[in-house]
């Protein structure tokens, strides 16, 4: 396994012009976290999904000049773009294969796509992804999981599809074990008392699917004079950080071509306490996963720019990382 990052993980930073992309490039490589560089295109690159010659040179040459390596680009299937209707399949697979034409040109052999690409869009746009020899890697993010009705109807046309360039992306923020304690902070802040964060802990842990246990949290929460700004707010704990079990990953070992490495915050003893580290790794470490992970650090939903640095909690992420599978090869 080999660690790198994310540019998403530095949003903060972006969005604020800390960085251009060429001074993050810069920060990833002076500070070790690299040396894979995975981005989402739409952030990125102000062109995209189309870039120009001149910045495919420029994006060559920062990538030789700070010893990186392009891991994955994150392409986006936005199907409500028009405001008339929904994109058709034929329009998101145009869309779809603009983006891997230019993750071809940046020398990305892995694209990152979303569940709004649909069964019939994959199958579309394989022969695109072959011929460009990318790996197309359905995203398993929070609330989707290996094993859930969504993610099965894709695995199931994988296997009709039959094609060696179909795989998945696991992201860590599918199988964690505790809301993250900056969530709740965030959420106690909008006005969500101690007794409700408890009731709404106990819901996410719950069964059912994960809108219908935040349909009970809300209704009962409204009933009790709840403010409705914190009601709203507590619907990202259903959709963004998902229970799905670790060991369901096994199901997918042998399509898995990349990692999205999630992260929200650290102890004092370097944990991540609301993500199963051990768990996960090891887990690759048994199925003999050899990709990349890359860092990404999401706590910007509830922490504004200037709260942490962003690039040393992914630091601490590659340190935790790194430790699991020291632990283990000592055993």
């Amino acid at each position: 396994m080999k660690t790198g990052i994310t540019l998403y993980s530095a949003t903060n930073e972006w969005v604020t012009r800390r960085y251009d992309l060429e001074s993050l490039l810069a920060a990833v490589a002076e500070r070790g976290i690299g040396p894979g560089v995975e981005i989402v295109g739409f952030q990125s690159i102000p062109t995209f999904p189309d870039v120009s010659e001149d910045f495919v040179r420029d994006w060559d040459r920062l990538l030789t000049k700070y010893d990186l390596v392009p891991t994955c680009l994150g392409s986006n299937i936005d199907v409500a773009q028009r405001t008339d209707r929904l994109l058709s399949d034929d329009e998101m697979m145009a869309s779809l294969e603009r983006q891997l034409d230019t993750a071809h040109r940046l020398g990305f052999g892995v694209v990152r796509i979303q569940i709004g690409a649909n069964e019939r869009v994959i199958e579309k746009v394989t022969p695109t992804a072959e011929k460009r020899d990318i790996k197309l890697g359905m995203e398993l993010h929070a609330p989707e999981g290996a094993r859930t009705p969504a993610i099965l109807k894709v695995r199931a046309a994988y296997d009709r599809i039959g094609s060696p360039c179909l795989g998945f992306i696991p992201d860590f923020s599918a199988t964690m074990r505790a809301v993250p304690p900056g969530e709740l902070d965030q959420l106690a802040s909008l006005g969500l008392a101690q007794e409700w964060i408890d009731r709404l802990i106990a819901e996410w842990e719950g069964t059912g699917a994960p809108f219908e246990r935040f349909g009970r949290f809300a209704a009962a929460a409204a009933a009790d004079g709840v403010p409705q700004p914190a009601i709203d707010a507590a619907t990202m704990v259903f959709t963004m950080f998902g229970r799905e079990p670790v060991e369901s990953w096994r199901d997918i070992a042998d399509q898995i071509v990349h990692v999205h490495g999630k992260c929200y915050g650290f102890d004092e003893s370097g944990n991540e306490p609301s993500i199963d580290y051990p768990a996960i790794i090891n887990l690759l470490a048994d199925v003999d996963y050899r990709g990349w992970i890359s860092t990404e650090w999401e706590g910007h939903v509830f922490m504004g720019p200037g709260t942490v640095d962003s690039l040393d909690v992914v630091a601490q992420q590659q340190a935790l990382v790194n430790r699991v599978l020291g632990e283990r090869a000592s055993l």
